[in-house]
């Protein structure tokens, strides 16, 4: 593993647009499994959606939606490993998936390790936050959405609790998963790489977390809308990523380096 000290490039909001364009170039290249591979996490999320409604905690919802994008950088690997299968000229295969996670190094499960903790974390301040704020049953799928004055206040309540782990958890994740992903740094120095990068291009990230985040909440009002936004969000990332930091040659996505101009 090349434990170099990976340095991050400025980027603009433009840019982030462009890597969307990618993004949304590469599921349409890989569409089948991107779809069906999604779709396995979707239904997931539907059942535990469904079994929050039905128990009479419906509000938690969102809460957990915005838990899911704290852990969900864990699933950019089957993403990665298509793309690479892609780039290489070939139809990416369960195969790829599969040996896309058996191949991850063990520093990459310890950094989604410390995800599920803030994950963890996340979704008690919440349940805290619901028993002093609602107090009761709340059943049917009406109650996901804030249209009671109650129902905001708690909402809002929950994502200003919960945002000091967003930022926590993006800052240390957003370019960290993907170095680590392919073995260009160690866990401490692709968590500091991806801080640095953060903070290097603070109004491009910023633009990147607000539209991935509003993305794949809103995704909650359709639930098989997420096997459309993730790959596309996935793809946008790895494309992002190799804007940042450039492969050892420095060569960077060509739709990209149009819009560093």
């Amino acid at each position: 593993m090349n434990v170099s000290r990976p340095e991050p490039r400025h980027v603009r909001p433009g840019q982030v647009v462009a890597a969307v364009s990618s993004g949304l170039r590469v599921f349409v290249q890989t569409a089948p499994l991107s779809l069906t591979y999604a779709g396995g996490f979707a239904v997931l999320g539907v059942g535990f959606i469904s079994l929050l409604v039905t128990v009479g905690l419906a509000p938690m919802a969102l809460p957990l939606v915005g838990g899911f994008l704290i852990v969900a950088p864990a699933l950019l690997t089957g993403f990665f490993a298509m793309s690479a299968a892609q780039r290489r000229g070939r139809k990416p295969t369960w195969r790829d998936v599969g040996g896309g996670f058996l191949q991850s190094p063990p520093s990459l499960w310890g950094l989604v390790l410390v995800c599920l903790f803030l994950f963890v974390i996340w979704m008690t301040d919440a349940g805290i936050l619901y028993s002093f704020m609602l107090g009761r049953s709340y059943s049917g799928w009406r109650m996901l959405f804030p249209f009671s004055v109650e129902l905001l206040r708690f909402h809002l309540g929950a994502v200003l609790a919960g945002g000091l782990f967003a930022v926590i958890a993006f800052s240390i994740t957003a370019y960290a998963v993907p170095l680590l992903i392919e073995r260009r740094a160690n866990l401490v120095v692709a968590v500091s790489a991806s801080v640095r990068a953060i903070f290097r291009s603070i109004p491009a990230n910023l633009t990147w977390s607000c539209l991935l985040a509003s993305t794949i909440i809103a995704s909650i009002a359709v639930p098989l809308l997420l096997t459309v936004t993730l790959p596309i969000a996935a793809f946008a990332t790895e494309a992002l990523y190799r804007t940042v930091f450039p492969d050892e040659q420095g060569r960077v996505p060509e739709e990209q380096s149009r819009h560093r101009k």
